[in-house]
């Protein structure tokens, strides 16, 4: 995929996503915790998207969240097939599938993207330890709601995808762990996930109790939870390490003529670990810097250790 190609997707994406939220929030009946649910999570793929086009690279993003997030989608929505319910929600459904499917061939299959992505960061096994026990653990809970003769393969697919999606944000979490460094839109993005994930648990209350016809579904109120609780986690250590990496920012040990869209981020860990480490976010960043550069000139490597050795010689 050419720079133009992907330049061109992106902003198409980005105008697509803008349009969904403010037809969702300006012209359809949803009520306003639908409405601001749905625009939390546009807002979130967009700012990722967002971050891939300007830093060029997948630093600090999670593939494999993608892919599970996918994979949500794709059983979530299989009604597509069999069912009609007006036109906001056909076109959600299929935003939602093709961006995150753009934002997979994006990093995976596109330079400079893949060279540059780093499957040791992004080393949680998904398939293994998301996808298998969420397709295992909802056959049964499906079953017993159901019995054999009342199974339903859409169904059993909806209940899998709300399973599979109050875990779909752990490789993210991961490795934002193993890279200490969060970009600020790769932070919004988990952020604004987490502020969508809040307004559709409370819509799930409302609807219980304003709407006959909805029934309480003990096991969205679960998953729910999990899924809540792995957000305020994110929530509290991104604010609590906000002021931490502001005063990294203000080091004076730091050159004042850095661009500051290098330090556009937030270092991933206590104050205790930054001080008896050392890590500032400049550093990091230009030790992660240093390491792609060694990885796609090693020449470079070379005859900088020659210059090194010259000068000792020399003096």
């Amino acid at each position: 995929m050419s720079e133009a190609i992907r330049t061109v997707t992106s902003t198409i994406l980005l105008a697509v996503l803008g349009i969904m939220c403010l037809s969702g929030l300006l012209l359809t009946r949803l009520n306003i915790l639908r409405k601001l649910g749905d625009a939390s999570q546009l807002v979130a793929i967009a700012l990722l998207i967002l971050q891939l086009v300007k830093a060029k690279n997948a630093r600090g993003i999670s593939v494999r969240t993608q892919e599970l997030r996918l994979t949500v989608f794709m059983t979530r929505y299989l009604d597509l097939f069999t069912s009609y319910f007006g036109p906001y929600n056909t076109i959600m459904k299929l935003v939602l599938i093709s961006a995150t499917m753009y934002i997979i061939i994006l990093i995976k299959y596109t330079e400079p993207y893949k060279t540059l992505y780093n499957p040791s960061q992004d080393s949680f096994p998904h398939w293994k330890f998301a996808v298998l026990p969420c397709v295992v653990l909802s056959f049964f809970v499906h079953m017993i709601g159901s019995k054999l003769d009342g199974f339903s393969f859409i169904e059993w697919a909806w209940t899998f995808s709300i399973m599979l999606e109050s875990v779909a944000i752990i490789p993210q979490l991961v490795v934002l762990r193993k890279y200490r460094l969060v970009e600020n839109l790769t932070g919004k993005f988990v952020f604004f996930l987490g502020v969508y994930r809040v307004f559709y648990a409370l819509n799930w209350i409302y609807q219980v109790n304003t709407h006959m016809f909805v029934r309480h579904r003990p096991l969205m109120y679960i998953c729910g939870f999990i899924q809540t609780a792995l957000y305020l986690d994110f929530f509290y250590q991104y604010c609590r390490i906000s002021r931490l990496t502001r005063h990294c920012k203000g080091d004076p040990t730091t050159d004042d003529n850095e661009d500051d869209e290098e330090m556009d981020g937030l270092l991933f860990e206590s104050e205790r670990e930054m001080v008896n480490t050392g890590f500032t976010a400049q550093s990091l960043l230009s030790n992660t810097d240093h390491s792609l550069s060694l990885r796609n000139e090693p020449s470079a490597s070379a005859d900088a250790q020659q210059r090194r050795q010259s000068t000792q010689e020399d003096q």
